[in-house]
């Protein structure tokens, strides 16, 4: 059937595109079984913790820290019970026929990354305490690694004096663990402790720094047999290291590829370690990610996978198998057991959602461009719908898609976001911007003073190129972002004119209030890609797109979360009270009860249809179903 790119009719619907926003994540097995957590839309976003597919919590209770803001090592099986953090009230449960409580905080202390050290009736923790003033008021936020005794809750200090830590990770009376300082993020400098505990690991004897600082980022130790394998990025790239009492710290593989991720949440695993002598790791390649085969004594061999994206490698001892989040191209993020020999897997879990063909998905094409920052990276989706054909030489409008981070990349599993829109005859860009992930220590750090700069550049050399190359139409490109991303798409609609339209979710529009008002884990985020504030206030000012609304004249739909404490709504709302004094077409959506980043299904379905309805509005596209309290004024 010949009818225009952007109106085609789709059999992907919002819905799905929540169905399949099941999000899984912090695998673990204990003997035969494999536990995980799975964050369940279609249940307000709750997090619930799974064993071989079976729910282990009641509705009323969700597997969710808030150290960092991000969370991450949420739970933790010791001697097969089961403990875990609960979202509402932070504190520390045991899971028997119901939840019991451990720890008696008031919400004061929280806890993350949890580790139990075999034969031990405590946790090993970091521990965030919210240190609170007059009326309740926060006045500071401490960090520190804890011992939690699982009898009564009783806390004690194992290390502290450091703005942050992170994965303690024992192998007998050694204990392994992180610790970063402000103006660092993880993924700037970190440096890797080595202590030894006591008889009862309740205390620290002696501890001391054998890897990291001067701009060296350590991920993820684990202990081997005998060993700690951990991932650092002195060469250049997050390559697999190891430490042992005879050789100090090496390198056992050098490559230029990535085969870690930023720290963005705690108790992450983009490696497996099998024994002393194997590692099982994903690897990227510019984005592009596969399994390989790790011998301690330098040789790599692929691990051959249908799979393009893998999370969470857990080896399962008892299967003899890698436990991982699996995703494609042509289906959803999944949790799969792979054997040792690669050659077959089972599936564990994945999501439910209303069968769609293979036929409507658009596969992902790698893109290498030239811009102002060298060469920058994006994965380009074609419209894509059997049923339809574009006449004569229509191009399709197109959709640029922003991560956030910004150090988070875009990458070839499955997105029903972006297949929602290809199917309807747009063309979506997934940007890997300057400072996105997977590419080395380098182009990461492209954005260091740059942001605003480099990732808008980036934006426009990569509409520019497809426009050059007659797969777009220049008079319709939107582009979206959140988070992070957001700031980019913002950034983009003021100081570029390469957009028609754009959607901003949960997006900084002012760097300086972002600064003064944000949560400990970022509150220094922005003197590397900034500058320091007060200092270069000048500098935060001219990149706020707040301060610059004069330049933008094309709309703009916001959609934000009423309880987002890492990007507040008062970003969002003073830019739309910008834009309505300039009568400047705009949209503004707001879910109370979210916070940063969308988990409950009803506001994920509304989000989708009224973005890509504000944007069939703003490029006239006949079709869409327009939420009814959907308000778009001055159009």
């Amino acid at each position: 059937m010949h009818t225009p790119y952007g109106s085609w009719k789709s059999p992907i619907a919002a819905e799905s595109v929540a169905k399949g926003a099941v999000a899984y994540a912090e695998i673990q097995t204990h003997g035969e079984d494999v536990y995980w957590l799975e964050s369940r839309p279609d249940e307000a976003g709750r997090v619930c913790l799974v064993r071989n597919g079976e729910s282990l919590l009641p509705p009323e209770f969700s597997a969710r820290s808030r150290v960092h803001e991000y969370g991450g090592g949420s739970y933790a099986i010791a001697d097969s019970k089961i403990y875990f953090v609960n979202f509402v009230d932070q504190e520390l449960y045991r899971l028997d026929k119901q939840p019991i409580r451990i720890t008696n905080t008031g919400v004061r202390e929280r806890y993350a990354d949890l580790f139990h050290p075999p034969g031990s009736d405590s946790l090993i923790a970091v521990c965030e305490t919210h240190e609170l003033g007059a009326q309740g008021k926060p006045t500071a936020v401490v960090n520190r690694l804890v011992s939690l005794n699982l009898e009564n809750g009783e806390v004690q200090t194992l290390h502290e004096g450091h703005d942050f830590y992170a994965a303690p990770r024992v192998r007998g009376n050694r204990l392994a663990f992180l610790a970063w300082d402000h103006p660092n993020m993880p993924w700037d400098a970190t440096l890797l402790y080595l202590a030894r505990l006591n008889a009862s690991r309740r205390s620290i004897e002696q501890a001391g720094i054998i890897a990291g600082g001067n701009g060296e980022s350590i991920t993820e130790p684990c202990w081997g047999d005998t060993r700690l394998f951990f991932l650092s990025d002195a060469n250049g790239w997050w390559n697999l290291w190891c430490f042992d009492d005879a050789r100090g710290s090496h390198c056992l593989y050098e490559s230029e590829t990535e085969f870690g991720a930023p720290g963005w949440l705690l108790g992450s695993r983009t490696y497996a370690v099998v024994n002393d002598d194997l590692i099982i790791a994903k690897r990227a390649n510019k984005g592009a990610e596969d399994l390989v085969i790790v011998n301690a004594h330098g040789t790599l061999t692929d691990w051959h996978s249908e799979s393009s994206t893998y999370d969470c490698l857990v080896w399962h001892r008892a299967r003899t198998g890698l436990a991982c989040v699996t995703g494609s191209a042509q289906r959803a993020s999944r949790i799969e057991r792979l054997a040792a020999s690669g050659e077959s897997c089972s599936l564990l879990a994945s999501p439910t959602r209303g069968a769609v063909a293979p036929a409507y998905f658009s596969n992902p094409e790698p893109l290498e461009f030239e811009s102002g920052q060298g060469h920058a990276y994006a994965y380009f989706y074609p419209p894509t719908n059997p049923d339809y054909e574009a006449p004569g030489e229509d191009l399709p409008p197109l959709l640029v898609t922003t991560h956030g981070g910004p150090t988070a990349s875009a990458r070839s599993a499955l997105n029903m976001r972006i297949q929602y829109y290809t199917s309807r005859g747009w063309a979506v860009a997934d940007l890997n911007y300057a400072g996105s992930t997977g590419f080395g220590t380098a182009y990461r750090r492209k954005l260091r003073g740059n942001w605003g700069i480099a990732d808008v550049q980036d934006c426009e050399a990569l509409v520019n190129h497809l426009i050059r190359a007659g797969r777009v139409d220049a008079g319709r490109c939107a582009i979206r972002g959140g988070s992070a991303g957001g700031y980019t798409t913002l950034a983009a609609l003021t100081f570029s004119d390469c957009f028609q339209a754009g959607s901003s979710f949960y997006g900084i529009s002012d760097l300086e209030a972002l600064a003064k008002d944000t949560h400990k884990f970022e509150s220094r985020y922005l003197d590397s890609l900034v500058g320091p504030w007060p200092q270069m206030r000048d500098t935060y000012e001219a990149r706020s797109p707040i301060h610059h609304t004069d330049q933008l004249s094309c709309p703009v739909a916001f959609f934000q979360g009423g309880k987002d404490t890492i990007v507040p709504p008062n970003q969002s709302e003073r830019m739309v009270q910008a834009l309505d004094r300039k009568g400047i077409p705009h949209a503004y959506v707001l879910y109370p009860q979210e916070g940063h980043g969308f988990r409950d299904a009803k506001n994920i379905v509304h989000s989708i249809e009224s973005e890509y309805a504000f944007f069939c509005k703003v490029f006239d596209i006949q079709g869409a179903h327009v939420p009814p309290d959907l308000e778009v004024k001055h159009l």
